[in-house]
């Protein structure tokens, strides 16, 4: 901290003052919160009742569907999107047509559409076919279509990322004799990779918290079982302050989750942050 005086006077630095601000409003924050757990009877221990099994394994259901459903959407969206991405900047026309028309048409489309029309077709066309789980098949794709719909704004990431390596350094590589694999693999992906990973933070950030909407076909994520347990909990109006406490902490585990993950990919930014290649990314 930084301080000068004046007048006999010490003069506080701002940083110092803007620290007391936002540490005075982060308290009165906290202690409304204590007041709210108060009112709505957090300390009344007789509640812990209501979150043993069966309805705390639910949670713990809806936990762990929701981290299986993150490990299948993130990087198949990412293979997508790196796949089109890359495509985007192609020589080839056919390639740049068809990348685009997939960006285009997954980017105009909501999320929730997309997941309700692939669950909804899967199950048309397998229908009676007692061999499989047309049900398992049908969340299947509509996790698939999640993907596909992260998948295209992660292409437009990766098209950005591609096109801001400077053409030169390609010419020169090109100019020694370097062979188009190596030029990937030395000079465009190392930097692709840098100047794109703020921006796949965000994305990831975001696609975290969709998965929610998979809820809505029945797969039993953090959300489906956070409905559940409210249906149960609220029926003629009872138990509504419960009710505010489950989805509180269903909140809740989804903060960490996508904390967790953002600082992860921020720790990874900063271990393959290179002086002056930043500027790229504005």
């Amino acid at each position: 901290m930084t301080t000068a005086r004046f007048g006999g006077h010490l003069r506080i630095s701002r940083t110092f003052l803007l620290r007391v601000v936002f540490g005075s409003i982060g308290a009165g924050v906290a202690l409304f919160l204590v007041y709210l757990a108060g009112v709505f009877g957090v300390y009344d221990l007789g509640y812990a009742l209501y979150l043993l099994p069966p309805r705390g394994r639910a949670l713990t259901t809806g936990l762990i569907t929701t981290l299986g459903f993150m490990v299948v959407v993130m990087p198949l969206g990412f293979g997508l999107g790196f796949a089109f991405g890359w495509a985007r900047t192609s020589r080839a026309w056919p390639a740049r047509a068809v990348a685009t028309t997939y960006v285009e048409f997954f980017r105009g489309m909501p999320p929730i559409v997309l997941i309700a029309f692939a669950f909804l077709i899967t199950i048309v066309v397998f229908r009676g076919n007692d061999r499989i789980d047309i049900f398992a098949l049908a969340t299947g794709a509509g996790v698939m279509a999640l993907a596909a719909h992260s998948g295209a704004y992660q292409a437009e990431i990766i098209r950005a990322g591609i096109l801001s390596v400077p053409t030169g350094q390609i010419e020169a590589a090109e100019a020694v004799g370097m062979s188009r694999g190596t030029i990937l693999a030395r000079i465009t992906l190392p930097q692709m990779f840098r100047i794109s990973l703020p921006a796949l933070g965000n994305e990831f950030a975001s696609l975290i918290k969709d998965t929610s909407l998979l809820s809505t076909i029945g797969a039993l994520d953090l959300t489906f079982q956070g409905k559940n347990l409210s249906a149960v909990l609220a029926v003629g109006g009872g138990n509504l302050d419960l009710v505010i406490i489950i989805w509180a902490e269903i909140a809740f585990l989804y903060f960490v989750i996508t904390f967790v993950v953002s600082r992860a990919l921020q720790a990874i930014e900063r271990r393959f942050r290179v002086p002056g290649l930043e500027a790229a990314q504005l």
